[in-house]
């Protein structure tokens, strides 16, 4: 994770080694280009200028639902997901990539009808922040998972950034700036790859947990970048968020020598690694 005023990737020297963090997602970042809202989050026109024209569903993308799709347009997402099905050079379905992800919906027993659709956005060096705005991006995954125990595995080619979040039983939706207005998830692949949870965006965001190879975990508690205020939902400014309880096993937390924020996260897979996600 870096400082949210410096490029997407940052790196930290650190006993010798350059760790490539992903970033923190806070929902004031800066707005992406061409993005339909304007104003505060608590200007009244807000909300209202999110609302992009929808996208047509005619074509769901492999994986995705007609009824997803049609929520995803609704609530003024850009598009639904490419879902690749082959290697696209850094996110795409199926088993056949250096990186797998897997995401499970882990809804409660009895809870066994709690729909997800998974969302997946690639980050580019020169993306930063507006990676993650889904009203001005589409995103490179949207796969719906509508049954407790459904689960998909994603690929993710060395040496990408990118996170993900979720929609969940059609209620979840995008923030006043166009961020999903939950918690996220964000990864960096290849040399030094790490992984983290984010709460900066919705601080009362759907529980996830994320499970590392070699034993290192991140979920609500643990290695995950939380606001230092319990007054606030939302935060990412310097100096309002931390990283709680990353220093187990394969799991690194510093702070960066150029801004003083902590960053760190779950390693141990570089170059490749078998990660699993349950989405609860």
């Amino acid at each position: 994770m870096v400082n949210r005023h410096l490029p997407s990737f940052l790196l930290l020297v650190s006993l010798a080694a350059a760790h490539a963090i992903p970033a923190p997602v806070p929902e004031h970042a800066q707005k992406a280009p061409n993005a339909w809202n304007s104003g505060s989050p608590s200007s009244p026109h807000t909300q209202q200028q999110l609302l992009r024209p929808r996208f047509s569903c005619d074509f769901p993308a492999p994986g995705l639902l007609a009824e997803d799709c049609d929520y995803m347009s609704a609530i003024g997402m850009k598009g639904q997901g490419v879902n690749n099905q082959t290697n696209n050079g850094r996110i795409w379905t199926g088993t056949d990539g250096p990186n797998l992800f897997t995401f499970v919906n882990a809804a409660q027993p009895g809870d066994d009808d709690r729909s997800v659709i998974l969302i997946v956005w690639y980050m580019a060096p020169t993306d930063g922040y507006q990676a993650s705005f889904m009203n001005a991006r589409v995103p490179d995954i949207s796969y719906s998972l509508p049954k407790r125990g459904d689960a998909i595995t994603i690929s993710m080619a060395n040496g990408v950034a990118g996170g993900w979040s979720a929609l969940y039983n059609h209620k979840t939706k995008l923030s006043a700036y166009g961020q999903i207005n939950n918690t996220f998830g964000e990864f960096s692949t290849g040399d030094y790859a790490t992984i983290d949870i984010s709460r900066l965006v919705n601080m009362a965001g759907d529980a996830m947990t994320v499970e590392v190879p070699g034993g290192c975990v991140s979920d609500m508690t643990r290695c995950v970048y939380v606001c230092n205020s319990p007054a606030v939902n939302s935060c990412g400014d310097a100096g309002t968020y931390d990283l709680l309880k990353c220093d187990g096993f394969n799991a690194v937390q510093h702070k960066d020598p150029s801004s003083g924020e902590p960053t760190g996260g779950c390693q141990g897979w570089s170059f490749g690694g078998q990660i699993k996600v349950f989405l609860s």
